[in-house]
């Protein structure tokens, strides 16, 4: 290779290099810039809302003052603000920033094409939102894209709807498990909004959407829903089965704990499980010999479960497992010693928040 080639690859090697290292300097002032600069507006709009706050200054002043704010600027300076200024002082922050142009941009952007400002005026929407914006969250809603329906759905806590709860509830039959649970759990805070809704939901014969709903009848736990949970123990399909089940534990009743009792006997070992662990959420004392029944299941999840409800009901219930003899049946009497032997700790991540979901994979047993 000749002189002059090496030279000409090592003058490429050094003048990428130094234009990497120019790049890299260029984008490290570029960011301090930018910065500095959203610093600089954060303490402006905050030194405005200060004395507005104060009583200084009034609604007019404060508008001047955040009108030059950049969209994303004050975006993010209004979702700061809004896990500290509440009740009446941030309604009227808020109608303040709705009279701004940046407003005009979130309106805007509700509509665009691009997935991604979409996505921004949901954030927006979710701080500022009132019922003037009804018809933008319910399309924002309704969304192609997975994270705008995501910012979207935690506009349900700022502007309260029965139309928009009710769509709401419709997109989480739909929905992935993570986006369900936090549709449906940011429903069960506006419970008002929903019931009519719901038992109109539970009275259908959809498979995903009557398991939608009876997961909600759960969250709720609301006396006037019962009925309608109840009407799903006995459903031929074994997922609605299993939901009813899972909705049952928020119910502490005598029809609930009857109900439970009879699942005890079903087919399907992921509803005998569900049962059993449903009884003891309820404190279900007047199952104890069913349960007790239960640690002879075939199944070893619908042990585990029976002598974890035993368990939590208290000292009848460890009486009952501590009474287990292993030539009675070596399974049970295993099982019993198992649990007894649990700590504190393990009895809570057993529990969990909520019972487990075993329709979530009904092949597996993991699922239990």
């Amino acid at each position: 290779m000749s002189t002059s080639v090496l030279a000409t690859i090592a003058i490429s090697q050094g003048l990428f290099i130094g234009l990497l290292l120019v790049l890299l300097v260029s984008r490290r002032l570029v960011l301090g810039a930018l910065s500095n600069r959203a610093r600089q507006y954060g303490e402006l709009a905050t030194r405005a809302v200060s004395r507005w706050l104060a009583g200084d200054v009034d609604d007019e002043h404060l508008r001047t003052r955040l009108e030059p704010l950049s969209f994303s600027h004050l975006s993010c300076f209004l979702q700061k603000l809004s896990a500290q200024v509440g009740g009446e002082h941030w309604e009227r922050l808020t109608k303040v920033a709705r009279g701004t142009s940046w407003y005009l941009s979130v309106c805007a952007r509700a509509g665009s094409r691009l997935w991604w400002r979409r996505l921004q005026a949901a954030r927006a929407l979710r701080v500022v939102g009132s019922k003037e914006d009804l018809s933008r969250i319910e399309a924002l809603l309704r969304d192609d894209a997975v994270a705008v329906r995501r910012a979207a759905v935690c506009c349900l806590r700022r502007v309260q709807s029965a139309d928009l709860a009710e769509a709401a509830l419709d997109m989480a039959a739909r929905e992935p498990r993570v986006l369900r649970d936090q549709i449906l759990e940011t429903l069960a805070h506006g419970q008002g909004e929903i019931v009519e809704a719901l038992i109109t939901r539970l009275q259908g014969d959809e498979r995903e959407q009557l398991r939608t709903a009876l997961r909600l009848a759960g969250l709720l736990d609301m006396p006037i829903l019962l009925p309608h949970v109840l009407a799903h123990v006995s459903a031929p399909d074994l997922e609605v089965r299993i939901a009813a089940a899972r909705a049952l534990a928020s119910y502490p009743h005598a029809s609930s704990s009857a109900a439970l009792e009879a699942l005890l006997d079903d087919p399907a070992w992921q509803v005998r499980a569900q049962a059993a662990a449903a009884l003891g959420e309820i404190g279900a004392r007047e199952t104890l010999a069913r349960l007790d029944h239960a640690l002879t299941d075939s199944s070893w999840w619908v042990r585990l479960r029976a002598a974890l409800a035993l368990r939590r009901l208290g000292r009848d219930g460890l009486a009952v497992l501590e009474a287990r003899h292993p030539e009675d049946d070596r399974y049970a009497f295993e099982m019993a010693r198992y649990v007894l032997e649990l700590d504190a700790a393990a009895i809570a991540e057993y529990s969990g928040a909520h019972v487990v979901d075993y329709a979530e994979a009904p092949a597996s047993e993991h699922a239990a």
